[in-house]
């Protein structure tokens, strides 16, 4: 089969990645196998992307760390699915809530509780938000939300302050979707994610009694699994809902 540009230009970073001091364009076509008009465009193309440089005017080409900063944010993410899942595998299952977990590249899970006792599972993947709330973000809508985006744990006990109302002119009465999501942080103290509970019903009360905190629980447990560490502990799951399991 017939090599592809794209075969070439990986083939030419295996080989840079086996000499850390880099390599000059004849050795870099020789050792590929490349003519060396070939290996020359290739590495142009790679180096506009920013994969590779060139230590000045016809000097050695050397990778750059861009590959591995793809890969660190691939693990980051792996890493933030293994410590989600759980807390909200076993929130849905003692409640009649669904959750999120929405990353930022656009990549939104949803969980809620499926039959045997097993939590059913759903990925939407170049979704930057839940597809409850993309509906409502569009003109002329007439369904109805309410979206409390919690950034702080002050917000848990603001949240009647801090919610947002769509599709019904402001009213807080009616049956509505109620949705509350909290940031996910990760060592560094950056948002890597939000998680967040919803349901449908009337009025706002399950949003402001038990959403806003389950949220905000939800996100800290996972963000203290990520390694990060803060003073701002915020509100804990209410006591009917801590009696009816553990929250991890």
């Amino acid at each position: 089969m017939p090599q592809t540009s794209a075969d070439k230009a990986l083939h030419l970073l295996e080989v840079l990645s086996s000499e850390p001091g880099g390599m000059a364009l004849r050795d870099l076509a020789r050792a590929t196998g490349l003519p060396a008009a070939t290996a020359h465009r290739l590495l142009l193309v790679l180096r506009r992307r920013g994969f590779v440089r060139q230590e000045g005017e016809g000097g050695h080409y050397i990778l750059t760390l861009k590959l591995l900063d793809m890969s660190f944010r691939y693990l980051n993410g792996s890493e933030l699915r293994l410590h989600a899942y759980p807390p909200l595998r076993e929130y849905v299952g003692r409640t009649a809530t669904r959750a999120f977990v929405s990353l930022p590249a656009g990549e939104v899970t949803y969980v809620w509780d499926g039959q045997d006792d097993a939590a059913a599972m759903y990925t939407a993947y170049g979704k930057t938000m839940p597809g409850h709330c993309s509906l409502f973000f569009a003109e002329g809508q007439q369904r109805r939300l309410s979206c409390a985006r919690l950034c702080g744990a002050g917000d848990v006990a603001r949240s009647g302050e801090v919610v947002r109302r769509f599709g019904d002119g402001g009213a807080a009465d009616g049956y509505r979707l109620n949705c509350a999501c909290a940031p996910v942080r990760d060592y560094r103290g950056q948002e890597v994610a939000r998680m967040g509970v919803f349901t449908h019903g009337r009025g706002e009360g399950p949003l402001h009694e038990e959403h806003v905190t389950a949220a905000w629980d939800l996100a800290r447990a996972t963000s203290v699994r990520l390694g990060y560490l803060s003073a701002e502990v915020g509100p804990t799951t209410p006591a009917r809902l801590r009696e009816a399991g553990p929250q991890q």
